[in-house]
């Protein structure tokens, strides 16, 4: 067990406690962090989800400017958000800046980059800063991005501090007058349940995230049984580790087994929905991917299926969820646009992205010093 010393007392360390003192890690590297270092690791965060089979990805992060120009680079898909902490001022500050930007970026990719506003977190912005957010995505046509519910302290502390829990805090709000998707909602409360499904809010499932941090399990059937759009997630790769769609795919497959003690309480059918379409319609882009018709884009993977793993092959969504791996996706293309062949990246150097991000890994370690 770890533990936490505090005025000579040496006392035991919450899971809750090292989640907190893991971000203040993060944290502090982030402050130290210049726009230079987002491109190189930002396309070689891309490289990742290509290879797994990812065609399309929100971000909310410091300096958009470097994710876009990888997404321009690298022929992928993504929204990209317009990220918020804090008050009023900073947040329209920011907003005043950025926005002019990532909408002339957002015009000038011919479709893959769309812009969202992307508060943090009730636990990061105030409430004058989520009302901004919302108007301005009213105002320019966009979603609004942010967490909620992630952990029960959270909920505590939304509890504590605005007398309702966060999902009802963010519709009191003025959250459902706008298109958004939250990350996680790990723990709502019933009626939560219910506010959710009448809104145009998708929830993103984030499961290997929320078990490495010890969030929880989040309520996907329940979810489903009251109508709420759900997507799935990977999170950040700092509370992950890795992009891989694939892994989220049989891990929420699991999860919902084991939270529900039954194995069909989700079928495989609906957790691919959710990492198809589901994610697709959280970012408005359900009128041009997620499912393979006439008169959308050709976003496409191609997996290998003679293989161990897969053989026999019996039942195709089944063996999709349970079965398949990353290393099978073999071709993978965006709007036609062939982004790998037979496991070989088109669009993107890996070994002189691997080099760039080593780099400017090491130049913010020299910082941190």
């Amino acid at each position: 067990m770890k533990t936490l010393i505090t005025n000579a007392t040496i006392v035991p360390m919450t899971s809750e406690d090292q989640v907190f003192l893991g971000s203040i890690a993060v944290w502090k590297l982030e402050d130290i962090l210049v726009e230079e270092d987002t491109y190189p690791a930002s396309l070689l965060g891309i490289a990742e989800m290509i290879v797994s089979g990812t065609t399309c990805f929100a971000d909310m992060y410091f300096f958009p400017e470097g994710t876009c120009q990888a997404v321009m680079e690298s022929k992928i898909k993504a929204n990209i958000g317009l990220t918020l902490f804090g008050g009023i001022e900073d947040s329209r500050t920011r907003i005043e800046q950025r926005l002019p930007i990532l909408q002339e970026i957002s015009r000038q990719s011919t479709g893959l980059i769309n812009y969202d506003i992307a508060p943090h977190a009730v636990y990061t912005c105030t409430a004058e800063t989520y009302r901004l957010a919302i108007e301005t995505a009213k105002a320019n046509g966009c979603r609004v991005h942010t967490h909620a519910s992630e952990t029960l302290k959270e909920v505590q502390d939304c509890i504590r501090d605005h007398g309702m829990p966060p999902i009802a805090y963010l519709e009191s709000l003025g959250l459902s007058t706008v298109d958004s998707y939250l990350a996680h909602c790990v723990h709502p409360t019933e009626a939560e349940f219910n506010v959710l499904a009448g809104t145009r809010t998708t929830v993103v499932h984030n499961p290997s995230s929320n078990c490495k941090l010890a969030s929880g399990i989040a309520p996907i059937s329940t979810y489903t049984d009251h109508s709420v759009s759900l997507a799935l997630g990977t999170d950040g790769a700092s509370s992950n580790n890795t992009l891989d769609l694939f892994q989220e795919i049989r891990l929420a497959a699991m999860l919902s087994s084991v939270a529900t003690g039954n194995p069909v309480a989700v079928s495989p059918f609906e957790i691919l929905r959710m990492a198809t379409y589901g994610g697709a319609k959280a970012l408005g882009r359900e009128k041009e991917c997620g499912t393979l018709e006439i008169g959308k884009d050709a976003d496409i993977i191609l997996l290998d299926s003679k293989n161990a793993h897969m053989t026999p092959l019996n039942n195709m969504f089944s063996a999709l969820v349970f079965s398949a791996k990353s290393s099978d996706v073999q071709t993978v293309l965006c709007a036609g646009q062939l982004l790998m062949e037979n496991r070989v990246l088109q669009t993107i150097d890996l070994q002189k992205s691997l080099d760039h991000v080593n780099r400017a890994w090491s130049d913010i370690q020299d910082r941190a010093d």
